[in-house]
């Protein structure tokens, strides 16, 4: 995968966790106040992982050279984190 390549998906992947967590905040009221709680931490833990995909993001636009390959692994690891959270979220409520 070329680097552009690899910047475009991460960017497609980043805007998809911004709409899921708004979405998942929007359905914070339906539930019942005893999984508020967890429903909040597991939030709180996809937002920290948007974070780290977009700093991993921030860090390929700015590599040359070689560079991007080093932090590929990274990147497509934090991807593949969130989407396990947020399907572990979706499913539980």
């Amino acid at each position: 995968m070329h680097k552009e390549d690899l910047k475009r998906e991460i960017s497609t992947t980043i805007d998809q966790i911004d709409q899921k967590i708004n979405e998942m905040k929007s359905k914070r009221d339906d539930i019942q106040s005893m999984t508020k709680e967890k429903y909040d931490e597991t939030l709180k833990m996809l937002d920290e992982k948007k974070d780290d995909l977009q700093s991993n993001y921030r860090e390929i636009e700015s590599a040359s050279g070689d560079k991007w390959r080093e932090i590929k692994h990274s990147l497509e690891s934090a991807k593949t984190s969130f989407k396990e959270g947020a399907e572990e979220l979706a499913s539980a409520f």
